[in-house]
């Protein structure tokens, strides 16, 4: 799913990556160690478009993305999360969960007022999605806790 190739992120005479191949494969779950320094955070940032390369690639589902901006690899289903989350802590695990997709018909002003039905379909497939997760990560039992409380 995940192919970065002979990546460099220099910063002036620092290399903070400096020549990472890695392969993530579809349904994975890959974890990245090493000491402190050792730029793990740079080549995540680079990989999620905050930072550039010096040089390298990144490829996703065969496609190179190399350089796209974190808006961008968003659409495209890549997402940079960092290790202290802020979930809203008074909604559940599920509510978090569908609070992820940008774009929802109910942030329009217009359509909270005349597209009630859109959102209701809408939210229902969030709801979907965000089960899908749950089950993914096997926390479904908490689907309902407040975030706040775990």
């Amino acid at each position: 799913m995940i192919r970065v190739e002979n990546l460099h992120r220099h910063f002036g005479g620092f290399h903070a990556v400096d020549g990472a191949s890695i392969e993530i494969a579809t349904g994975s779950i890959t974890g990245l160690i090493g000491p402190n320094g050792a730029g793990k955070s740079t080549l995540f940032n680079v990989i999620a478009g905050v930072l550039p390369p010096t040089s390298g690639r990144v490829m996703m589902n065969g496609e190179d993305i190399t350089g796209l901006k974190p808006h961008e690899l968003f659409h495209k289903g890549l997402l940079r999360t960092f290790q202290i989350a802020h979930e809203f802590s008074s909604m559940t695990v599920r509510e978090n969960l569908m609070m992820v997709p940008a774009g929802q018909s109910g942030e329009s002003l217009w359509s909270a007022c005349f597209r009630r039905g859109r959102i209701a379909e809408e939210e229902r497939a969030l709801a979907r999605k965000a089960d899908e997760v749950l089950d993914f990560l096997t926390i479904s039992h908490v689907a309902d806790e407040k975030a706040g409380n775990l």
